[in-house]
């Protein structure tokens, strides 16, 4: 008999991450993770697939340390990767054909952030944070200072603690190995870097202000050529930069960005534009689509926010974009800006690396049908060939009784909103389920096709879960995304509301055991909706937002909340006032359970303490849990006990409240 989802499977199941294709189009070398019971953490290693025949093997050997970051050579001789173990990173080499890895320099303390190999494959760029000289170190362990003095604004960072390193600087290695040299100067963190098709030159962003701190997203590209010590700003307005490309031909660098620095974050779209070295004009090649080029499909095993590089083959430029629950691959012909769709769905397409020329591909690809895995898309022919060539999770889905999510699109009065729904995996039309209504973070993000282990288990349980994609989330166009700037309650809970409504009509629906969560900005909406409804039989608020105007203070990034509310707390008061739940707080009378993190830099502790001290008081239901040493990220990366145990925790709740 097959088993159903249990929270425990995190044991079981494995994670994949960063294909990278060979350069001849035979291979792909990728990290495999898994959780250890154990040690309760994770570990990874490098895979090698042989494409032709499916083989897939261990490349690094499997231990107690994590291996990322894998690059492979032009030559196709020689794979770079990063180890961390003990919390130190260390920078190998191994060749392409197998046997031990090296280490291939010494670095200072700090921490490598991304590294590439020039086109040629002669020497490695690598974008490097050292430690700052003034933070004590005993032995391989980084001491606590005495205390810290704190000067800026930006200074601590969600899941990485205190930024104690200096600005990321450019370096430079020999592929063969010795000593790194350090090329570049800057005053603020470079982000993302490029090599010219010549070798010679560097493009890299960083935000060139007096005052950085307060203009992030006015990122600024240079072009740098080691060489001569030639440093040279290119003319394009102020904005975010999410990625940097040269053409084949060197005289054009594209990149992913917008012109509309300091608005409300996730609003605007991330286009594809494109830069003429010679003339310096710049041209958006991707606003008719009204997407946005960033990764924003959120899961628990899928990773989010991966950074995207087009590929540029034949006078085609391949890219994805986050659209309507997925991540479709285009291709644009760069002479006529015609554009078509390669790869649809519905799927996600997670990161992807291409052959030397442009042909073989290699996804990572999450799907609702299965946990991720590694697959090959051959753009040879005229007929596109998609073929899965990793099998991690083969084994543990022969076992498993479950549904794949399906997606239903609801038409209302003021807009159309994807709705997901996890069925439980023997679902009975005849019987009515209990619902759960899941809301995503960001909140500029969106929910699609990927296998959800907290949707399945949630369902296994016995619920139906919907998780769905209401105004203010991303892939679904500018005006949809930007719906919810400076009023962040609205119309994203008239959209849940209007899901619930609808779902409510079905038989299959038990109208009496409604439920609601949320994470980050869902624990805020969370929040929001049991201040303006009791229609909810229990609600789970998790790392949430009550405060808006504490958070400003308190969270790692609070000020860019300015950008959404047109001004500061004691600027426009009553912006942030009606906006948080808090304000509401004599209206909360459905039972509460508010899941934290206390490491949580992004939604800090005090969030949920705002609201739990003043409900205990007034003898509400209401219970707080605290998850020690954990981030933001607890539920995607976190401890795998305490990831189970929240799962748990909030079945629990909500079991209580039946």
């Amino acid at each position: 008999m097959k088993k159903t989802v249990q929270a425990e499977d995190l044991y079981r199941l494995v994670f994949v991450s960063e294909p990278q294709m060979s350069p001849k189009g035979d291979r792909i070398i990728y990290v495999r993770k898994r959780s250890d019971k154990k040690g309760q953490c994770y570990y990874s290693n490098l895979q090698s697939i042989y494409i032709a025949a499916k083989i897939d093997y261990p490349f690094t050997e499997a231990g107690k340390h994590l291996d990322l970051m894998p690059r492979i050579n032009p030559n196709g001789k020689q794979v770079l990767f990063v180890r961390v173990k003990d919390d130190e990173q260390e920078l190998r080499s191994i060749s392409m054909f197998g046997g031990e890895s090296r280490k291939l320099a010494d670095f200072p303390r700090g921490e490598i952030r991304d590294m590439r190999f020039s086109p040629d494959g002669k020497q490695i760029a690598l974008l490097f944070a050292k430690l700052k000289g003034d933070i004590p170190v005993e032995g391989d362990k980084r001491k606590e200072p005495v205390c810290r003095d704190i000067r800026r604004l930006y200074y601590r960072l969600d899941g990485h603690g205190f930024i104690d390193e200096e600005p990321a600087q450019l370096y430079l290695l020999r592929a063969s190995g010795g000593c790194p040299k350090k090329i570049s100067n800057t005053a603020f963190d470079i982000t993302q870097f490029a090599w010219s098709p010549d070798n010679m030159q560097l493009a890299y962003v960083s935000v060139d202000h007096p005052d950085p701190e307060l203009h992030m997203e006015e990122e600024d590209i240079f072009i740098l050529d080691p060489g001569k010590e030639k440093l040279t700003k290119l003319n394009k307005a102020p904005g975010p930069v999410s990625m940097l490309k040269f053409s084949p031909d060197g005289d054009t660098l594209y990149f992913f960005g917008h012109f509309h620095p300091n608005y409300s974050w996730g609003a605007d779209n991330m286009d594809l534009h494109s830069l003429d070295l010679k003339s310096g004009e710049v041209r958006n090649l991707s606003a008719a689509l009204d997407r946005t080029t960033d990764m924003l499909t959120l899961g628990d095993i899928t990773p989010s926010f991966v950074t995207q590089s087009p590929l540029i083959s034949n006078d085609t430029i391949y890219f994805t974009v986050s659209s309507e629950g997925a991540n479709p691959l285009f291709a644009m012909d760069l002479k006529s800006g015609s554009l078509k769709t390669v790869l649809e769905g519905p799927e996600c397409i997670i990161a992807y690396s291409a052959s030397a020329d442009g042909r073989q591909l290699a996804l990572h690809l999450a799907q609702s049908e299965r946990p991720d895995e590694i697959w090959h898309l051959d753009l040879a022919e005229e007929e596109k060939h998609l073929t899965r060539v990793s099998f991690n999770n083969d084994k543990y889905l022969e076992d498993l009784n479950f549904r794949p999510a399906q997606r239903e699109r609801m038409q209302f009065k003021d807009a159309r909103i994807d709705v997901f729904l996890q069925f439980p995996p023997d679902f009975d039309e005849s019987k009515p389920y209990p619902l759960i209504l899941n809301i995503h973070g960001g909140p500029r993000t969106q929910y699609g096709f990927t296998w959800f282990h907290e949707m399945q288990y949630f369902a296994a349980r016995g619920y139906l879960v919907a998780y769905s994609n209401p105004r203010g989330s991303q892939g679904y166009g500018k005006d949809f995304a930007d719906a919810i700037t400076g009023k962040w309650g609205q119309p994203a809970f008239d959209d849940c509301m209007a899901v619930i409504d609808s779902l409510c009509k079905r038989s299959y629906v038990d109208n009496k055991r409604l439920y609601v969560t949320g994470g980050s900005y869902g624990g805020y909406l969370t929040n929001w909706i049991v201040s303006q409804t009791t229609r909810f039989r229990a609600a789970v608020a998790q790392r949430s937002i009550s405060d808006l105007g504490t958070f400003f203070g308190t969270s790692d990034i609070g000020w860019d909340l300015v950008s959404e509310f047109k001004g500061t707390p004691w600027e426009v008061p009553e912006n942030y006032a009606k906006w948080s739940p808090l304000t509401y707080l004599k209206q909360i009378e459905t039972p509460l359970m508010l899941i934290h993190s206390e490491n949580d830099l992004r939604c800090p502790m005090e969030q949920a303490e705002r609201l739990f001290a003043p409900l205990k008081y007034m003898g509400r239901d209401v219970r707080l849990v605290r998850f020690p040493e954990s981030s933001h990220g607890l539920s995607r990366g976190g401890r795998p006990d305490r990831r189970i145990k929240r799962l748990e925790l909030i079945l629990e709740w909500f079991d209580q409240h039946s």
